[in-house]
């Protein structure tokens, strides 16, 4: 075979694509690069939804839309693939003037001044927490159509008992009339069964996690090979997260994690997923839907992790997986 056998380059007819790249015949738009790994490790359709532009540059920055959002490449971001979702809900935090506000809160955020609406919250907390939605901008307000409020990355919407996550990627690209037509698909990017691109590991013997506490990143190795990197929030003074080796020994799938004296944050959270304690002092991997601080200390201890990286730690480990925390 010729010494360029396997090297995969980008279609001279669409330029703008990039190496690597597949296309989603759902809207007829690729995703590649940066983006693509980002799009697969975060949720796919079921986080931002499928992809209704191309990769375009708006005011600097290399951005794409999603049905329901829009990531951004930042390359001096602390996320290891170097990809943000951006904030588009800002321009619909001033049509919240209803006649009739709703003030209750089920989980208040300092941050914004602002509590998420008890009929909303269950939806906010299950489906990625603020990395996903961001904080709320203002109160929920009652309508005609039911209840809705406005937060940093989504505009979330109640009725009947059902929450909505309005498309609001579709709504702001349509505001700034960006081009959303289906384009022709790049010879280099394949139509793909996303259900194929699941990995299949080796056994849990040889898998492993490093916490890298200076990068603030857990990389999981299957054996000697890297398999998923992630950004994390470990311990901030003086409640560190304590280096060394050690083994998963204790893994609840849910529960309510309250502050016990022995950290000087205090605190009380409720449905904290995928906790998976490996230290003697209870740090462990766990969900954290409370905040957006990844990449940076934060925590009271624990390795906190966005959703779709803490469910697929939950799945990779196992009582007896060795966890290597270090500078």
């Amino acid at each position: 075979m010729g010494a360029g056998a396997g090297v995969v380059r980008a279609d001279p007819a669409t330029p703008d694509v990039p190496v690597p790249a597949i296309y989603l015949r759902e809207t007829g738009h690729h995703v590649g690069g940066p983006f693509l790994a980002w799009w697969l490790q975060y949720g796919r359709d079921r986080g931002l939804g499928w992809p209704i532009t191309e990769q375009l540059e708006i005011r600097g920055r290399l951005m794409q839309y999603f049905e329901r959002g829009a990531v951004a490449l930042t390359p001096t971001s602390r996320d290891p693939l170097g990809v943000i979702p951006v904030n588009l809900g800002r321009p619909y935090a001033s049509r919240t003037s209803a006649p009739q506000p709703a003030p209750e809160s089920a989980h208040f955020f300092a941050q914004t001044g602002t509590g998420v609406h008890p009929a909303i919250w269950p939806f906010h907390r299950e489906n990625g927490g603020v990395y996903r939605f961001g904080y709320p901008l203002a109160p929920a307000v009652i309508g005609s159509g039911g209840l809705w409020q406005v937060f940093e990355r989504a505009v979330l919407s109640e009725s009947g008992g059902r929450v909505t996550d309005l498309r609001l990627g579709l709504m702001e690209a349509e505001r700034q009339r960006l081009p959303t037509a289906p384009v022709r698909q790049a010879r280099h990017a394949p139509i793909v069964d996303l259900a194929a691109l699941e990995p299949v590991h080796g056994p849990q013997s040889d898998r492993h996690a490093k916490v890298d506490l200076t990068r603030q990143v857990v990389t999981f190795f299957d054996g000697d090979d890297p398999v998923r990197i992630a950004a994390t929030s470990t311990g901030v003074y003086p409640d560190f997260t304590p280096q060394g080796r050690y083994r998963i020994f204790v893994r609840i799938p849910r529960a309510r994690l309250i502050s016990n004296g022995s950290t000087q944050a205090v605190y009380n959270l409720d449905d904290v997923q995928h906790i998976q304690y490996f230290t003697e002092s209870w740090i462990g991997f766990h969900y954290a839907y409370w905040h957006d601080a990844f990449g940076t200390e934060r925590s009271a201890g624990c390795v906190n992790l966005r959703l779709h990286d803490s469910q697929w730690a939950w799945d990779f480990c196992d009582h007896g997986t060795q966890v290597v925390v270090h500078y």
